[in-house]
């Protein structure tokens, strides 16, 4: 979570935000944000989500910017990781506001469902690195896949995962542009 917080800070105060007014926006407190800023205490993906919707940027954009350079390398000892309300855990590959195409590994452990459908502009494709995995699209549309298998579709369509298998899933997603 390092730097994470002072880019927030940065950002709030370069839309003319107090810590009250964007925690009234998201729903915590200022005392609460203060300590986030302040790298004193854990956040969710969530919370994360909420942040950069009410500063109008991708959660990306939260983590501090290297240089801009026509490659970029991420080492594994370098990887975030995020829990998404105790259902699982999300590992951020790459993705940045320099590119528009973003990369997570998710883990599901069985029986976890991604708590809220998503959907956001773009080109969306899950594989499933290990384990089964149920993806719901939309209202009616349910696929389930196995380790290999791949499906692409449209980001708008309302999307989430559910491991209904014997064991943790584990699956990459890519997405264009970059959504979180």
């Amino acid at each position: 979570m390092n730097g994470i917080g002072e880019r927030i800070r940065e950002l709030r105060k370069k839309r003319g935000l107090t810590l009250q007014e964007l925690g009234e926006r998201i729903g915590l407190s200022s005392s609460y944000l203060s300590q986030v800023e302040n790298s004193r205490a854990n956040v969710t993906l969530e919370t994360l989500q909420a942040i950069a919707f009410e500063l109008s940027v991708h959660v990306v954009d939260l983590f501090p910017v290297d240089d801009i350079t026509q490659v970029s390398i991420m080492r594994s000892s370098d990887r975030r990781s995020y829990r998404f309300k105790d259902v699982g855990t999300e590992h951020l590959l790459f993705g940045s506001n320099r590119t528009a195409l973003q990369v997570a590994v998710i883990e599901l452990p069985v029986g976890a469902t991604y708590p809220v459908a998503d959907s956001h502009p773009g080109d969306e494709f899950t594989y499933v690195l290990v384990g089964k995995l149920c993806i719901r699209l939309g209202e009616d549309l349910r696929y389930e896949l196995d380790t290999g298998d791949i499906i692409y579709y449209r980001s708008t369509l309302p999307h989430r995962w559910e491991n209904p298998g014997p064991e943790p899933v584990r699956f990459m997603v890519v997405n264009t542009p970059a959504s979180f």
